[in-house]
């Protein structure tokens, strides 16, 4: 038995084999109860019967028709054991091959908000996301869409367009009528199952008050730990919460990671029943919701305090304007939205934890407000506190700045030293250099990678000789550095028609000079300076082309 047609394994036309052929079932038109398709459902394992139709809903089939069942009582094991005409017998046609959707196929979510208990409301039918159209969209239907997925009661029921947008897929159901008790959102009557092109913009969307909540603290992602039992919100053991528990908690309420687990005194208490619930919650700390995580019985033991959880406000960071990824705009994220960070009170040790949070380094400079633009989102009135040590930016003492909290335009920026810390040693060979004592790494940095000064206390050139140059066979393009005491520095030159030419200096750029690094096998390009006066200017004849490199080439000959 399989379902075919359907993009999913538990959805989709019925098919049987028999005597090594594939062939469909068909049914009179008039078996409304299709008993049949509980036994596919149960046979394949793939739930309850979400919708059953015998009109050929997933295409008709080409080949044999080999089963009309009929009177199926819905408690065979398999579709066989129904009565039936016989192998290949039926008085029903290909317009009859009979399709169904099976529960397991379906999936349900929220989209477009910040949390997963909130959003447009959305059905993975026949392997695609879709919206779910209705116009008379109540409190009924939303109450049992947030307790299908585990986040409590119903707050409210929204047209999407409201709140959330309009989705981009197209519409999965329409019609949803929920009395408000059924037990799955399958349950309810559903009139319409698609997909459908979406032709008005009235699709649904729901905000439940969700199955956990922090209360007592500043704002939303922070305070004591409340759980729903029933209408009720009640505590939480502090023994029952680890920091796998707290992830998933902060996840469910739309804030940042995880960042502790204080003492049961740290909040006050919340308008919940006062009383606190010993049982816990068994969590890997990657589920999006609280009551995805397994059940730990009460231990009977009492509690010594409430649990409270500490998550970070923030939802995210990064560098915009950045071509490295390490240089650019301070931006974060709180719920969702991204915003520009006040440049007035951001300084070197905030963006020492930052730099180290994005895994690019140490923080370098902090250039002056503006100097990566202002960015498209609002000037956040954040004023972080950061001692340098915190291990994410979360953890900083955070102040609110007065209003206006800064002038225009002025968004903080950040220079990381990227990954070279990790490759110092590469550096060194790729320039032929050696840091002097007490050097550090921005003056090996800055420095260095202008070249070797003939004096100066920051850098030591080796004094050994160039290793000679390999022979270069008539008729082959080769390109070299020459000028400089290593292999990955020095002036231009190409080797073409039997003679070694350099390179002019008018369009040199450092995309160039990027492929010709890459060429060599020395790293990235640090800069393209003028080789006439870094390196001296060359004795042959100057190569007739000018190179107009991407940047990605892998060699100067490509360009």
């Amino acid at each position: 038995l399989r379902l075919v047609g359907g993009g999913e394994r538990c959805a989709g036309r019925v098919e049987v084999k028999h005597g090594g052929q594939w062939g469909s079932v068909c049914v009179f038109d008039f078996d409304w109860d299709a008993r049949w398709a509980i036994v596919v459902c149960r046979q394949l394992g793939c739930g309850r019967v979400a919708k059953a139709s015998p009109y050929a809903p997933f295409g008709q089939g080409t080949g044999r028709i080999w089963l009309h069942p009929f009177f199926c009582a819905g408690s065979e094991d398999t579709l066989v054991e129904c009565p039936h005409l016989g192998w290949g017998r039926h008085f029903c046609g290909h317009d009859r091959d009979v399709g169904v959707i099976c529960t397991d196929s379906l999936e349900l979510r929220l989209a477009g908000g910040d949390s997963p208990c909130a959003g447009r409301v959305e059905v993975k039918l026949r392997g695609q996301w879709g919206s779910v159209r209705d116009d008379n969209w109540d409190m009924e239907d939303a109450e049992v869409v947030c307790q299908h997925l585990g986040c409590g009661s119903a707050s409210g029921a929204y047209t999407a367009l409201d709140r959330f947008g309009v989705g981009e897929g197209p519409v999965s159901l329409v019609l949803v009528d929920c009395s408000g008790h059924e037990s799955t959102f399958w349950d309810c009557e559903i009139r319409g199952w698609g997909p459908y092109a979406k032709i008005t913009n009235l699709d649904t969307a729901v905000v439940c008050q969700g199955f956990s909540r922090l209360v007592g603290g500043d704002g939303a992602c922070a305070g004591q730990l409340e759980v729903r039992q029933g209408k009720a919100w009640v505590g939480v053991c502090e023994d029952q919460v680890d920091m796998k528990v707290a992830q998933v908690v902060c996840r469910e309420l739309g804030c940042g990671v995880a960042l502790a687990i204080p003492g049961s005194g740290r909040f006050a208490a919340g308008s919940g029943s006062g009383s606190l619930w010993d049982g816990g919650f068994q969590c890997n700390g990657t589920e999006p919701l609280l009551s995805a995580c397994a059940r730990r019985p009460p231990h009977g033991r009492g509690c010594t305090g409430p649990a409270s959880v500490i998550c970070s406000p923030y939802t995210g960071f990064r560098l915009g304007n950045s071509s490295s990824g390490c240089t650019g705009r301070v931006e974060v994220a709180v719920r969702g939205t991204w915003g520009s960070v006040c440049a007035s009170e951001w300084d070197l040790p905030d963006a020492e934890v930052l730099c180290r949070h994005l895994g690019c380094g140490h923080a370098f400079t902090v250039p002056p407000g503006g100097s990566f633009g202002s960015g498209k989102g609002p000037l956040r009135p954040d004023a972080f506190g950061c001692s340098g040590s915190e291990r994410h930016p979360g953890e900083c003492p955070v102040a609110v700045l007065g209003e206006p909290p800064c002038a225009p335009g002025n968004a903080a920026a950040v220079n990381c030293s990227g990954d070279m810390d990790d490759k110092l040693e590469e550096m060194e060979e790729v320039l032929g250099l050696s840091p002097a004592p007490n050097s550090s790494l921005e003056e090996m940095v800055i420095v260095c990678s202008s070249g070797c000064p003939e004096k100066g206390p920051r850098c030591r050139c080796p004094k050994q000789p160039s290793q000679p140059r390999p022979s270069v066979p008539a008729g082959s393009r080769w390109v070299r550095l020459v000028g400089s005491s290593g292999r990955c520095a020095g002036r231009v030159e190409v080797y073409s028609g039997g003679t070694w030419s350099s390179v002019c200096q008018e369009g040199w750029e450092l995309q160039d000079a990027a492929v010709v690094c890459r060429e060599l096998g020395c790293g990235r390009a640090l800069e393209a300076p003028s080789s006439a006066q870094r390196f001296g200017a060359g004795t042959g004849p100057l190569w007739p082309y000018i190179p107009d490199c991407s940047g990605s080439e892998e060699s100067l000959w490509e360009c």
